[in-house]
């Protein structure tokens, strides 16, 4: 049950960020790749056993969701809990295209 919210939730918050994402720079996106990245391995447990802490799920689910778009950026995107995510940064155009 909890997956599947969680699936349901990520299916709706990561093209927000993605589309957020798109207007920042590319280094600003890896940036924040790793910033979210660190923030989900030190307080992933609070995205499934909610925290009694104010908004401590809230924002761990967040730095998931922002963490899944920036990887979207990658080539080939990126698949978690089988959904496939994948974006074109617009610096990542080539001029050619």
């Amino acid at each position: 049950m909890k997956n599947e919210l969680l699936k349901i939730s990520l299916s709706a918050a990561v093209p927000i960020w993605i589309d957020e994402l798109k207007r920042r720079s590319l280094a600003y996106v890896q940036e924040r790749a790793a910033i979210c990245g660190q923030h989900v391995a030190e307080h992933g447990d609070v995205i499934l056993f909610k925290s009694k802490k104010r908004n401590a799920t809230s924002d761990a689910f967040n730095r998931l969701a922002e963490g899944v778009a920036c990887l979207a950026f990658s080539p080939g995107g990126v698949t978690i809990f089988e959904m496939h995510f994948e974006a074109q940064h617009p610096e990542a155009v080539s001029p050619t295209q």
